[in-house]
């Protein structure tokens, strides 16, 4: 899951999804879902949560450290990765998203 800071910026670009064309999805590594599902309550976030029990964002993504954000395109392409947290992730998100 995203870094705790980031969420509210995530919700907020959530309006986006559609002028942009793109579906924002969370991932929660740790699989914790009472923990998870208690700050997304707290925070007021509505994007969906996939929970990871089984190490998949370790073993197929090469997620190491978190947060870590892609963009993946219609195809399937991966195009953008960002490993840590950025206080400006919408504005990068949005210029990547305008470049696909």
């Amino acid at each position: 899951m995203p870094c705790i800071a980031e969420l509210p910026q995530l919700e907020a670009f959530k309006a986006q999804e559609d002028p942009l064309g793109f579906t924002l999805l969370l991932l929660d590594g740790k699989a914790m879902l009472g923990r998870t599902r208690e700050i997304m309550e707290e925070k007021k976030i509505t994007i969906p949560v996939l929970l990871d029990s089984g190490q998949y964002a370790r073993e197929v993504l090469g997620t190491m450290y978190t947060p870590t954000t892609f963009v993946i395109d219609g195809s399937g392409r991966l195009r953008c990765r960002m490993v840590g947290y950025s206080s400006d992730l919408t504005d990068i998100l949005g210029d990547v998203l305008s470049r696909i």
